[in-house]
Order: C-alpha cells, then structure tokens, then sequence
C-alpha cells in the first residue's frame, strides 16, 4: 500500500507542528525565566540542590548537554548518560506524533522506561558518588539547612 506524499498533507502536518509549538511556548518561556532566575539569585538550578542541598536523579543534565553542544560527549556521558536517551526520545515523539500521525504510545513507554532507569542509576549514584564526587556533591548552603541554623541559634524566635 503507498502512502498519500501530496503536499496537502504536507501543509497539514506543518500546520500541526506550528500549532503544537505555540501551546507550548509559554510553558518553554517560564522554564527559561525560572532557570535564568535561579542561576542568577542562587548559581544553580536544580530546586532539589536548592531547597535540599542534595542533587537530583537528573543532575548533571544541564551540564551534560552544554558538554555535548561543545563535542564533549565523554563528558557529556560522565555528567549524565541520561542525555542522549531522552534525546533520542524526543525525536521518537516527532516521528511517532507528526510522520505516523498517531498517538506517542511508544514514547511513553520508552520514557517511562528511561525514568525508572534513571532512577536506579541515580540510587547507585548516591550510594557510591555522593557526597564527594561531582555532579553529587552535597550543596550546604541549601534554603533547608538555613532554616534549620536560624531555628536553632538563641533569640531566633
């Protein structure tokens, strides 16, 4: 069976896109306000290093992907090797969603799956990097132990 290559569908497929891209835009424009925001009032922006002091099962993402912008993908994959699988990802979404018009399903189980595993590697990451090797470092000037310090010194209250 061939498949219809007219440029109406085409026009339609692009149409789709532009009109995903405008729903999402002002979700994309409040997470570079909140990521500029945070690098530029606390120089991180991880909220779980933040508030917590601890990092995150994806810490290192950011630092990852700047590292593969500039080539280093060994770096890249020290940081996080959970980058180039969720970007892989992402293109899975554009093919399933807007080349087969259907529904992600299988994007969602590869997520799904890529999260788990995440998390696991993340488990491992804590029980043999933290808190002396980078990207899990233990961050001490953390909103949390600030508030217990204030709580705990004399006339605080």
């Amino acid at each position: 069976m061939k498949k219809n290559h007219s440029p109406i569908l085409y026009k339609k497929r692009i149409k789709h896109l532009i009109s995903d891209v405008r729903h999402c835009l002002p979700g994309m424009l409040l997470c570079a306000i909140f990521l500029s925001a945070m690098t530029a009032a606390a120089g991180k922006v991880c909220p779980a290093r933040l508030l917590l002091g601890i990092p995150c099962p994806g810490c290192g993402l950011t630092r990852a992907a700047v590292l593969l912008l500039k080539g280093d993908i060994h770096g890249s994959l020290l940081y996080n090797p959970f980058l180039l699988p969720l970007l892989a990802g992402g293109l899975l979404f554009l093919y399933e969603h807007y080349v087969l018009e259907r529904k992600a399903r299988l994007f969602s189980v590869y997520i799904a799956v890529c999260i788990f595993l995440m998390v696991v590697f993340y488990i491992i990451r804590m029980k043999y990097w933290f808190p002396d090797r980078t990207p899990m470092i233990y961050e001490p000037h953390n909103l949390l132990h600030l508030l217990f310090t204030v709580l705990q010194s004399p006339g605080s209250l």
